[in-house]
């Protein structure tokens, strides 16, 4: 195994990334928490719009 991570990793990190940071932005200001993770899920679903439609998962033997 390289140390590299691989690009579903990478799909997943920034989901759960977007997620926090907006959960933290919540905290840090008076925007409620509701409307702060709403924000925050727009750029999560733009990673699995991405991971599923720009560049889907494939076999491992190569096909689809």
């Amino acid at each position: 195994m390289s140390g590299r991570p691989s690009m579903p990793d990478l799909v997943l990190a920034s989901i759960a990334l977007s997620m926090l940071l907006a959960s933290l932005g919540a905290i840090a200001t008076s925007i409620s928490l509701v409307t702060a993770l709403s924000a925050g899920s727009l750029p999560a679903g733009g990673s699995i719009g991405y991971a599923l439609f720009y560049n889907p998962p494939v076999a491992s033997g190569g096909r689809s």
